[in-house]
């Protein structure tokens, strides 16, 4: 019974078991479907957190309240884990958690409505590889010389750093992995790491093409290879290789294709003149526009060479028409150094020179200048000048020899740069002191520059500039006038058989004249000048893309010039001594704001606008006092109360204001379309009341056409690019206020016998409708590159047109007045420019580069207002009235020497009707014309004819550099072409004291053609076509070589670089010229508002030299 009990509760629990399982299984299989559904519903709820430095079991907190969900975990596991951060709107809860654990030692599962939290598992590293390796190394150029900010990068990775101001850096890479540096302005080099060598010494090459270099352009900056303008760039490595070089403009000459630079004479401190195209103006400066870290500077091309870091030269008017009223004679962009982040750079670089007289003048010994002197008085009936005991004398003086000296020049720069942080410093000062190669000549200038820039944040940076100069001038005066003054002419004329000294040691007196040994030395003639400029900037980035940028300074310019003419001088004696003092004193303030926008659509459309507005304010001071009679020497100019008579004292001040409006776009498509559009509209007070606002507009387009997959397949050009612009800009800058009637005092007598009464009277008519010239002007520019950039070529063709000149014009006399300042007249430049730079060849020890500039400028007088012609007049070279020496009329150009065809000497029995009263001896002149064109048998004024102009045609700068080892060689050439001068300092010489003069005619020296006496007679005149010369030259400008000495393993190794160089300048000349300077231009001393319409002439101008120098360059 109970077996079966058993057997039938064991059957029953059997039937029991059966249902439970069945039903078990379909609870499980419940479940598990109930659970999928309850972990995929629980993983989609939302949640919303706003968490903030909160527990993590503050979070799970909120999403189990949000959610409903349980949390299993424990308590330590969660106090260990790490506070949050966490801000997440309408979120599935398994993303926010997933956000939540990121950086948590914890991971989680959600199971059953709940969420289960875990201690992370760590995988098990598979074996570690080895660390990368450390590789230093130093970047340098191909001189030697540190690179700082160089980029280094292993390809492929986010590893990176820059080269610190040493040029050293360090860097960590895997074996098979390529390290890259890239730097602006070179190309970039790439190192595949072995694994062996983590040492490495980088060359980088310079880049020929410089295509990605930024420039700087009016109000902003941009990537040459997107300018669709003509702007020539000039780098401080250009300007500072060696040699002497005191200005911005002198370091510019023959280093850009269109841009002529000269000087007045070689004085030091002596006047330099920039031309940019061409002139286009008859009275205005035809100088361009100084743009100096974004302040218009009066004195910019005057600033220490070393202080720059380039100069770019806007030359077409699409690049010049965002200045407006200022533009057309061209725009030089000046940008100083600034510091740079990282370890202070330290560097001095200086010189020292001589400099000696390249040519000297021809003259006759002391007996042969008295024979001949004798013997042209006899001719003329006139007894001997010299007696028989001067003959006897043995005087022969060479006054060149007296009056010159080897001259000296040095100059001292040293400059500290760096930054630390937001802060980035540049400090320099500078002395230079050249004493003259003529005697009792020098210039010498102290000069400090600071500019600081610091980034307040990553939207917000400031900057300011400050540059103090001192100079110091000891002048003379070569203005081709003949008075005892311009110490040049009695240097040039003086006869040897003069006396120098007497007996006492004082200087000599012959006939009642001073010697020009006493005129040089012994009167004072003081210049002083005194600079100060301060610029500042704040810029802002308002949101991305778009700045707010506000430029503010101000600028002052002061210059005191003080002359004495003492007693012992005859002219001296006879006013009892006479001081004058002139003070000069200029003042600029400037603000101005503009907005830049940038932006790039769409990958494919870029926009750059420039939007803004500026005030500048201009005042000119003068005072200007001569006073005679003094009892004493001793006061020099410093009291001229001391002086009894006053002669001349006048002051003025005139403020000048202008207020402008500007802006520009650029724009490109698909980074090979460019185009770029600009205006400016300028109110000045310089002009008329009618005409004072004006309006200046310049589009330009580029292609990039080796962008282009047709032009690529070419397989010719590495770069090419198609670019054309036309624009409209003025020139604003002639005298104060001309526009208004100008009055001056006067005495009126009511009567014979009358007393004479002071009155005020009508000196210049005025004119409301005076106003600013306006050029146009279209450039057409191709720039190519060839054998991926190793040859780079540009070429422009331009044409300006300049309308409304500003001169003066006769009127007649019926009003009162023979002449009246108006807009009247045109003037045409067009030429062609031409660029070349070369890499001819590079290896690890020799480089070789090449760069060749040309251009080509005709430049042609359109209309001058109706009159036929306008004559200007230069000193006469004997003395007396003016005499007429260039022409200006429509089909020429400025400056053409308008005279008479020289033709010789009349002969003994020669028969000259046209000039019926000459003598044997007397030049002969060409009969070329009439009253009526035609010639008419009588020499007079209508024979006269254009004889040749002063404006080269064709300006060149071929330079060569060379590295090897390390050693650097540079070859500068410069040259212009298809121009002349006028000789008169050969005339001079030939008519009197020159050695020529042996060779003049006398009745038993019939074959010559140099007259008996010179060219001062009844027919013809001294400008005639026998001293009008051919002045083409080709001149080595500068050769340098230089040696960077090796450190590393030296006593010096603590310093970055040392190198050592010698130079010299002008050290051959080829020309035809027979004068001493081929670039010389006297009438620029001396010609004022006339300068444009007479230069070319070389009289009395300071005698050119050639510099020798030695120079070092230490980075600390």
């Amino acid at each position: 019974m109970q077996l079966s009990t058993i057997a039938s509760t064991r059957h029953a629990n059997d039937r029991r078991f059966m249902n439970r399982s069945r039903v078990s299984k379909l609870l499980a299989l419940l479940c598990l479907a109930t659970g999928m559904q309850a972990h995929a519903g629980a993983q989609e709820q939302l949640v919303s957190l706003s968490l903030h430095d909160a527990t993590t079991k503050e979070a799970f907190r909120e999403i189990s309240k949000q959610t409903g969900l349980n949390i299993l975990a424990d308590e330590s596991l969660l106090e260990k884990s790490n506070r949050s951060n966490l801000v997440v709107n309408k979120m599935p809860v398994s993303e926010a958690l997933n956000l939540l654990m990121r950086n948590q030692p914890l991971t989680y599962s959600i199971e059953n409505g709940a969420i289960i939290v875990k201690t992370k598992t760590l995988a098990q590293p598979a074996a570690t590889p080895p660390p990368p390796a450390e590789i230093r190394g130093v970047v340098t150029n191909d001189k030697g010389e540190a690179l700082p900010g160089v980029t280094v990068t292993v390809k492929g990775t986010k590893q990176g750093t820059i080269s610190k101001p040493d040029g050293s850096f360090v860097i960590h890479a895997e074996p098979g992995e390529t390290i890259e540096l890239s730097m602006v302005g070179f190309r970039t080099s790439s190192i595949k790491f072995e694994g062996k060598n983590t040492s490495l010494k980088v060359v980088l090459e310079a880049d020929v093409s410089h295509l990605s270099d930024v420039v700087v352009v009016g109000y902003g900056t941009a990537k040459k290879k997107d300018l669709t303008g003509s702007i020539s760039s000039i780098s401080s490595d250009q300007m500072n290789n060696g040699g002497v070089v005191s200005n911005a403009a002198q370091a510019i000459q023959g280093r850009a294709a269109g841009v002529q630079v000269s000087q007045s004479n070689s004085a030091p401190g002596g006047q330099t003149i920039v031309r940019i195209r061409g002139g286009n103006s008859i009275k205005s400066t035809n100088e361009p526009l100084y743009i100096v870290d974004g302040f218009p500077s009066e004195t910019g091309k005057d600033i220490n060479p070393n202080d720059i870091d380039d100069i770019q030269i806007l030359k077409d008017a699409s690049s010049t028409a965002i200045y407006g009223s200022r533009g057309a004679n061209g725009v030089v962009m000046i940008t100083t150094k600034r510091g740079k982040s990282g370890k202070a750079n330290i560097q001095y670089d200086g010189y020292m020179g001589t400099q000696r007289i390249s040519k000297e003048y021809s003259k006759m010994n002391g007996l042969d200048n008295m024979k001949v002197t004798n013997a042209k008085a006899n001719e003329k009936g006139l007894p001997d000048f010299y007696t028989s005991a001067d003959l006897a004398s043995g005087r022969d003086n060479d006054w060149f020899k007296l009056a010159t000296r080897p001259g000296l020049v040095q100059s001292h720069n040293l400059s500290i740069s760096g930054g630390s942080g937001p802060d980035r410093v540049s400090l320099s000062g500078n002395y230079f002191n050249q004493e003259g190669a003529l005697k009792n000549t020098s210039y010498t200038r102290y000069s400090v520059r600071l500019n600081y820039d610091r980034q307040f944040s990553e939207r917000f940076k400031t900057g300011a500039n400050v540059y103090l100069s001192h100079a110091y001038t000891n002048f003379k005066t070569y203005d081709g006038n003949i008075v005892p003054s311009n110490v040049m002419y009695g240097v040039l004329t003086a006869s040897p058989a003069l006396p120098v000294y007497n007996d006492n040691g004082t200087f000599a007196r012959f006939r009642g004249k001073d010697n020009p040994l006493a005129w040089l030395m012994a009167p004072t003639n003081d210049r002083f000048e005194n600079k100060i400029n301060f610029n500042a900037y704040l810029d802002y980035q308002i949101i991305e893309g778009l700045n707010f940028r506000v430029n503010g300074g101000v600028e002052n310019t002061t210059t005191k010039e003080g002359t004495y003419l003492p007693r012992d001088l005859v002219d001296g004696e006879k006013v009892g001594g006479k001081a004058s003092v002139n003070d000069l004193a200029t003042s600029r303030s400037l603000i101005e704001g503009y907005f830049t926008y940038k932006k790039i659509f769409n990958k494919i459309h870029s926009v750059n606008f420039v939007l803004g507005a500026s005030y500048q304010y201009d005042q000119y001071d003068k005072h200007y006092s001569l006073v005679q009679k003094f009892s004493t020497d001793a006061y020099l100019y410093h009291n001229l109360d001391a002086g009894t008579e006053r002669l001349t004292s006048s002051s003025q001040t005139l403020p000048g204001k202008m207020a402008s409006t500007y802006g520009r776009l650029n724009y490109s498509l698909f980074d090979k379309y460019l185009l770029t559009a600009t205006f400016r509209r300028d109110g000045s007070s310089a002009f008329g009341l009618n005409k004072r606002y004006g309006l200046f507009p310049s589009f330009s387009l580029a292609w990039r056409a080796s962008d282009e997959q047709f032009i690529k397949d070419l397989n010719i050009f590495s770069n090419l690019k198609i670019r054309g612009g036309y624009g409209q800009t003025g020139n604003d800058r002639i005298g104060y206020y001309t526009y208004l009637p100008l009055f001056g005092p006067t005495n009126v007598s009511l009567g014979e016998g009358s007393d004479s009464y002071g009155g005020t009277v009508a000196t210049r008519l005025p004119n409301p409708n005076l106003h600013w010239e306006s050029t146009a002007q279209v450039d057409l520019g191709i720039d190519m590159g060839f054998f991926n950039n190793k040859l780079n070529a540009t070429i422009d063709f331009y044409r300006k047109k300049t309308n409304d000149l500003i001169f003066d014009i006769p009127i007649g006399d019926w009003n009162g007045f023979q002449t009246q300042t108006v807009n009247a007249g045109a003037i045409e430049n067009k030429g062609v420019e031409l660029v070349i730079n070369t890499e001819n060849f590079r290896t690890k020890n020799f480089t070789w580069n090449t760069t060749l500039n040309i251009a080509y400028n005709k430049q042609t007088c359109l209309d001058l207002g109706g009159l036929p012609y306008i004559i200007t007049q230069t000193a006469n070279f004997y003395g007396g009235r003016g005499l007429d020496f260039t022409r200006l009329a429509p089909g020429q150009e400025l400056s053409t020497f308008y005279g008479y065809v020289y033709d010789g000497v009349i002969k003994s029995g020669e028969a000259h009707p046209a000039q019926p009263n000459a003598k044997p001896g007397d030049p002969k002149y060409k009969d070329l014309s009439g009253p009526d064109g035609k010639p008419d048998g009588k020499i007079d004024a209508n024979d006269r004819t254009y004889l040749g102009h002063a404006n080269p045609h064709y300006i060149y700068g071929i330079s060569n550099d060379f590295t090897f080892g390390n050693f650097d060689l540079s070859i500068f050439l410069q040259g212009a072409l298809d121009y002349s001068l006028y000789n008169a300092t050969r005339l001079v010489l030939e008519s009197g004291p020159g050695t020529d003069a042996l060779n003049r005619w006398t009745t038993a020296n019939e074959h010559t053609d140099i007259p008996r006496d010179g060219y001062s007679t009844a027919y013809g005149g001294m400008v005639n076509s026998r001293f009008v010369e051919n002045a083409s030259y080709l001149r080595c400008k500068m050769i340098t070589l230089g040696y960077n000495i090796p450190l590393a393993k030296s006593f010096l190794k603590s310093l970055r670089g040392i190198r050592v160089y010698g130079s010299v300048q002008n050290l051959f000349t080829i020309t035809k010229y027979s004068g001493s300077d081929p670039e010389v231009n006297t009438n620029l001393n001396s010609s004022g508002s006339n300068a444009n319409m007479n230069s070319g002439l070389d009289y009395t101008a300071f005698p050119a030299y050639r510099t020798y120098t030695l120079g070092l360059k230490v980075n600390f």
